[in-house]
């Protein structure tokens, strides 16, 4: 097999856009690898957990953005600045001193505010009997969490989460035409973060911004631009991806009905259902890889400087490791770590608060909304390495605003 005999998945279509899931298992029967209008997507378990973890691939990063003609500018200087983007001992450093920071006891402090937030949520809805659920809970949810974990005041949810959402735009196939959008909304963001480091510098709280602040390794610690980087990526990465998965899990269970009703009377099944979602329709479909070097993979040449995608969302349905991988399991046992984190240095590092927020969030909505049915047709989102609904109306039995 040489790299032209590989199947070809057009990343960039409506028909793709309209069943991933579909595309990724008609090529992955063939071939372990196909070409994309970008580069190689990798579509077999295997492969994609052997790239996430070769040091021989560095991230795209800033790569994505020359794919696009941009080679300078405000976006250009963050995308090299944020520790996704970062490799080798530079990236261990950032790690080790934000994991001074980010701890278990971070996301679990969290846990109270996520099942306030998702009834306070929930109240609004209940007595209507209708929901535009990602506007009326997806997409807020998220926001008050990572809000409440940064310090930031209430009265600014609603300036960041906007940013947030014309930056995500920098992630898709409206880069080029929408950079103006996204620049505009990384500015704000940018001086928004200044401006609550330097709160957080003369009233320190319990929140990881001051952890941040505060973090050091052996006399290290972050520098001003490696701080105000790191903030921002938390407040970003923290809302966009969640929405889109909890969005994602709410579709899901949307089409499997029984399993709904199954977590609505089991709630103890809340973190097996959530690890399910999370592999069966994950919002986030993994980060572009660049070879460094020639590389050798089942005895085809990669040459340095292919552009390889490591998709999580195929390793997570390939039956090589899943049985049956195409059904929806809540008591499914995963033989092996689902890839929707990706794997290796560059492993998600909200992860953990990512599955506490689902967590949290899915009892309390199928207690809540056992009757839930789709209400219309939901709108995904195109173009774009997360992915999820955009606009998701449902329908439920009305009850009373507090009925815990």
């Amino acid at each position: 097999m040489t790299l032209d005999d590989a199947p070809f998945i057009d990343t960039l279509s409506p028909a793709y856009d309209a069943d991933i899931h579909a595309a990724h298992r008609a090529a992955r029967e063939r071939s372990w690898l196909a070409r994309t209008p970008y580069g190689f997507l990798l579509l077999r378990y295997e492969d994609v957990h052997w790239c996430l973890r070769d040091a021989r691939f560095h991230e795209l990063g800033a790569g994505a953005l020359a794919q696009a003609g941009i080679a300078g500018g405000p976006l250009h200087d963050w995308f090299h600045s944020i520790l996704s983007n970062k490799e080798g001992e530079e990236h261990a450093r950032l790690r080790r001193l934000v994991a001074k920071a980010f701890t278990p006891r971070q996301v679990e402090r969290l846990r109270p505010v996520m099942r306030a937030t998702a009834n306070e949520f929930l109240d609004r809805v209940a007595p209507a009997g209708r929901s535009e659920v990602v506007a009326d809970f997806a997409a807020p949810y998220p926001v008050r969490v990572i809000g409440s974990l940064l310090g930031v005041p209430p009265d600014d949810y609603a300036r960041f989460h906007a940013w947030s959402t014309d930056l995500s735009l920098a992630f898709g196939s409206k880069l080029a035409s929408e950079l103006p959008r996204i620049e505009r909304a990384l500015g704000n963001l940018l001086d928004y973060t200044d401006g609550l480091i330097e709160r957080q510098r003369r009233e320190p709280g319990e929140d990881l911004t001051t952890a941040l602040i505060a973090a050091r390794d052996e006399g290290d610690r972050l520098s001003p631009e490696e701080l105000r980087a790191m903030i921002t990526v938390l407040i970003f990465g923290g809302q966009d991806t969640t929405q889109c998965q909890l969005a994602c899990a709410i579709a899901t269970f949307l089409a499997h009905p029984d399993a709904w009703r199954r977590v609505a009377r089991e709630p103890a099944l809340a973190a097996s259902a959530a690890e399910e979602v999370l592999r069966y329709e994950p919002a986030g479909s993994g980060s572009p890889r660049i070879a460094t070097c020639d590389v050798e993979r089942h005895g085809v040449v990669l040459p340095a400087g292919t552009v390889v995608h490591p998709s999580g969302p195929a390793a997570n349905r390939d039956p090589r490791v899943y049985a049956d991988p195409d059904r929806f399991d809540v008591e499914r046992a995963h033989p092996q770590p689902m890839l929707t984190f990706g794997g290796g240095a560059h492993y998600c590092l909200g992860a953990s608060l990512a599955r506490a927020e689902i967590q949290e969030a899915l009892p309390i909505l199928a207690r809540r909304l056992p009757a839930l049915a789709p209400d219309g047709e939901a709108v995904w989102r195109t173009g774009a390495l997360i992915r999820g609904p955009e606009r998701l109306p449902v329908r439920f039995a009305p009850s009373a605003a507090g009925a815990h």
